[in-house]
């Protein structure tokens, strides 16, 4: 099955109301507005969007919530409390429905404007972060040590699993073919999976990197890009082979890893409160052209591919409040 990247065109009206920022000369990122979401009791480890009803979902995993945002005033517009310990979401658009992993093994699943709860998925334990192919409208997850679960959002059903020789860490799936790359918990290496024919094909090796925190695809200049933390930094394979390309330095506590790929830009967020920024060269070699601040604990990111615009997540703290920041890339 070829896959191919869906673009769609949105507008985020939030902005209009959101609070603006002058950019700072050059930054890689200018911060062009933030949203509020009042005091929320501990780590937020998930955020969608939900391109045709502009709304931002966000997973407030320590509160066991979840927040909703109506894009179009920037405001929380609905909650759902009592999430069992909240690990991920995914939206699947095509059914217009809200797939959240909880901490009992099962998947909860929402539908409509506003939400409204589906009959949920058993999984099994140790759910992690939940992953949209807009291919095959289906979400791949880690769980129970050593499988990939396959859930069939058209039926809304677990339909298969892929089992694996390690424990899955990081997660990303291939646009433009059928793979999946899984980094190995605790290991040096990063796992292949066919996802037409649900089995690993093979994996390959970190070198001298020790697990990857963090994964993101590169498909235009054919590299798998990986975040690690032991030595801290980024290092990129070639997708055609699995060789190491190319290492470069970043900070020590990696977040997430977003790849805006028609900017030839990488983004790694970072606990110690900012967000790195990569430009790839011509070569298919990354470099660091920059960081701009944040706030320490703010790991949890989403960019939005048309734009190119990241939104950040960041939790109360110190009797702050949390809150949604909006940056966008500068130039």
């Amino acid at each position: 099955m070829v896959r191919r990247r869906a673009l769609t065109c949105i507008t985020l009206g939030g902005l209009l109301l959101a609070t603006w920022f002058r950019p700072a000369a050059g930054d890689p990122l200018n911060a062009v507005g933030r949203i509020e979401l009042g005091a929320v009791a501990g780590a937020i480890n998930g955020l969608a969007l939900d391109y045709a009803n502009q709304r931002l979902f966000v997973l407030e995993g320590g509160a066991g919530r979840l927040a909703v945002i109506d894009l179009s005033d920037g405001k929380v517009s609905q909650t759902i409390e009592g999430l069992a310990a909240p690990t991920g979401l995914a939206r699947a658009p095509a059914d217009n429905r809200l797939y959240v992993g909880t901490g009992d093994g099962r998947i909860a699943v929402y539908s409509g404007v506003p939400l409204a709860p589906q009959p949920g998925i058993s999984l099994g334990p140790d759910l992690g972060p939940l992953h949209y192919d807009a291919g095959s409208e289906r979400i791949y997850l880690g769980y129970d040590a050593k499988k990939i679960a396959i859930l069939d959002t058209t039926h809304n059903k677990h339909w298969r699993d892929i089992r694996l020789d390690g424990r899955p860490g990081p997660l990303v799936l291939e646009d433009g073919g059928s793979r999946a790359f899984v980094g190995v918990a605790g290991e040096r290496r990063i796992i292949v999976a066919d996802r037409d024919g649900n089995q690993q094909t093979g994996s390959w090796t970190t070198g001298d990197n020790a697990d990857a925190v963090s994964l993101a695809l590169d498909e235009d200049a054919g590299r798998l890009v990986a975040a690690f933390q032991q030595p801290a930094g980024l290092a990129w394979f070639d997708l055609t082979d699995g060789m190491l390309k190319g290492r470069v330095e970043a900070c020590a506590e990696p977040g997430q890893l977003l790849a805006d790929v028609s900017r030839g830009a990488i983004y790694l967020t970072c606990a110690d409160g900012r967000i790195d920024a990569f430009h790839r060269d011509a070569s298919g070699n990354y470099s660091k052209i920059g960081s701009i601040a944040t706030v320490a604990g703010a790991t949890t990111a989403l960019l939005v591919p048309i734009s190119g615009r990241i939104y950040l997540a960041v939790p109360s703290a110190n009797g702050r409040a949390a809150e949604i920041r909006i940056f966008a890339p500068a130039g």
